[in-house]
């Protein structure tokens, strides 16, 4: 016989006998604690209200035979109300999670105000230096200038402006010396032609008369990042 059957059989016997200790003397001490193993009836044997004071009597059934019972409940039921339990500690904390995925990239903010003007930038002539070659016993009609006397230091600069002069003020004469040519570079006498690529200087081309007076100027600025364009003229 299993044990909840076994308990509701002498769970149904003790009423019986209870029921019928209450015409006799005798019946009222059959069943006593001693009589119920332990643990045989606990509160998952009874369903609620299956006993109640009104159907045990006397010392039909003694504390000491539902004292099992009784704890049992109680460990069962204490506390599942909430109301009483104690907090239980803090789990270690967990290991970090991977990293998340990039965000969409948001939309552009609005434009924000205008900042204040700058200080104002450096004079494009600051540094400038005009160069003169004066040709002491005069010349033959070809001469440079170049804007510095070392021929590093004049790779500094760019010649923006030149200019040459052949005689006198006294002395001019259409027939004297004539200009076939300027422009800024710096001459190679060797080849009788411009050095490529250079413009720290000055160069005046004439017709090869000699001349008594020769000088030649340039107007040089320190720096080398004025652009050249050449333009194509179809005539």
């Amino acid at each position: 016989m299993s044990k909840i059957k076994t308990a509701a059989f002498i769970a149904a016997g003790a009423a019986a006998i209870v029921a019928a200790g209450t015409g006799g003397a005798v019946a009222s001490g059959l069943i006593h604690g001693s009589d119920i193993a332990s643990g045989t009836i606990t509160s998952r044997n009874l369903a609620d209200g299956a006993v109640t004071n009104a159907k045990i009597g006397g010392r039909a059934v003694s504390i000491g035979a539902l004292s099992n019972g009784v704890k049992g409940y109680i460990d069962e039921h204490a506390g599942k109300d909430g109301k009483n339990g104690l907090n239980g500690l803090n789990g270690a904390r967990g290991p970090a999670g991977p990293q998340g995925a990039t965000g969409a990239t948001g939309a552009t903010g609005a434009t924000g105000p205008q900042g204040p003007a700058g200080a104002d930038g450096r004079d494009g002539l600051a540094g400038a230096v005009f160069r003169v070659e004066n040709y002491e016993n005069g010349g033959g009609g070809s001469a440079t200038v170049a804007c510095a006397d070392d021929d590093a230091t004049s790779q500094t600069y760019t010649a923006i402006a030149g200019g040459v002069q052949g005689s006198t003020v006294d002395s001019q004469s259409p027939n004297g010396f004539a200009v076939t040519s300027s422009f800024p570079g710096r001459m190679d006498w060797n080849t009788n032609t411009p050095k490529p690529d250079r413009l720290d200087g000055w160069i005046v081309l004439g017709n090869g008369k000699w001349t008594g007076t020769l000088k030649v100027w340039a107007l040089c600025v320190p720096t080398t990042s004025i652009a050249v364009q050449t333009v194509n003229l179809d005539n």
